[in-house]
């Protein structure tokens, strides 16, 4: 094939492409290419475009390539569990451990790994009851939404920083969570904040993100939930009689709601009894329905239920 036919075939995206092959169309007839023999940019870019590729053939692809974002971003918006695909996990887990050992970071089998330069801090966080209880309040969802341990960074740890500027990394492979000093919380529920969220932001959102309501409420259940208080349903029902129906139809649309509110609205939909109703909800926010619909239809709860039982 002379430069300028293959100028031009780079430039097409193929018409099929079958195991390791891609037909384009030609003059002659089609034109077949071995995937192998393109640059490792080009092959990522025509597995990306073709959704019919088995997902974890266009994350390989994407991750040879360097395009990590573009990997992360396939990952996240597959809604059933990582684990459920074997072949998928070793490419996660692969990346994983390259990444550790470029970060001169120990290998280990445990879910979270301190990144402190205090151990003082370390012992002041306990990691076991933040991830339980995020565990706890979000089993029905595909459990673990990524693969190797979690990084959490506590205070300022210099040059063993494993994401230097960044709040915190959401990837399905290592990512890292950040937990700060805050006035009236404790490390522990500021980790199991991040959790949830983080588990949240990794479960297929929708284009513009989980509403408000949703991200802060859970945030702040998960918080109540380490701290050993339950949440209280009699407390989370008094909160939302006093906000009456019209404050929590305001809730739902509220881009910066606030958050005993969010928490008092969030509280009955992880209680033990519903919360294998969650991925519904969520299934029907990501569709686009609105926040009173989603939790009608997952629920069977009006506003007005919510506003006056537990």
């Amino acid at each position: 094939m002379d430069l300028p036919t293959s100028l031009t075939v780079l430039d097409q995206r193929p018409a099929v492409i079958i195991g390791e092959t891609a037909l384009l169309r030609g003059a002659a007839g089609p034109i077949v290419i071995p995937l192998a023999c393109l640059p490792p940019i080009q092959r990522a870019h025509w597995l990306l475009a073709r959704p019919e590729v088995p997902l974890d053939r266009r994350v390989s692809a994407a991750l040879t390539a360097g395009l990590v974002d573009q990997a992360w971003a396939l990952v996240i918006q597959t809604a059933e569990p990582i684990g459920q695909d074997p072949r998928l996990v070793a490419i996660l887990d692969a990346w994983a451990a390259h990444e550790l050992a470029r970060l001169a970071l120990p290998k280990g089998r445990d879910s979270l790994m301190m990144i402190t330069a205090d151990d003082g801090n370390r012992q002041r966080l306990d990691s076991a009851i933040a991830l339980g209880s995020v565990r706890d309040m979000l089993q029905f969802l595909p459990w673990p939404r990524w693969t190797g341990p979690v990084l959490v960074v506590i205070g300022e740890v210099g040059v063993r920083d494993p994401a230097p500027g960044k709040p915190r990394v959401v990837r399905p492979a290592l990512p890292v969570l950040r937990v700060r000093a805050q006035a009236s919380v404790t490390p522990s529920e500021a980790l199991a904040a991040a959790l949830a969220e983080l588990t949240l932001d990794l479960t297929a959102p929708p284009a513009a993100g989980w509403p408000a309501w949703l991200r802060l409420g859970l945030m702040e259940v998960a918080k109540a939930k380490t701290r050993g208080e339950g949440p209280s349903p009699t407390l989370m029902l008094d909160r939302r009689q006093q906000a009456g129906r019209a404050a929590l139809a305001t809730l739902l649309t509220d881009p910066k709601p606030e958050p005993a509110l969010a928490m008092a609205m969030c509280a009955p939909l992880v209680h033990s009894h519903r919360r294998h109703l969650l991925p519904n909800l969520l299934d029907l926010l990501r569709g686009g329905v609105s926040g009173e619909g989603a939790i009608r239809i997952a629920y069977g709860l009006t506003l007005d239920q919510l506003a006056t039982e537990r």
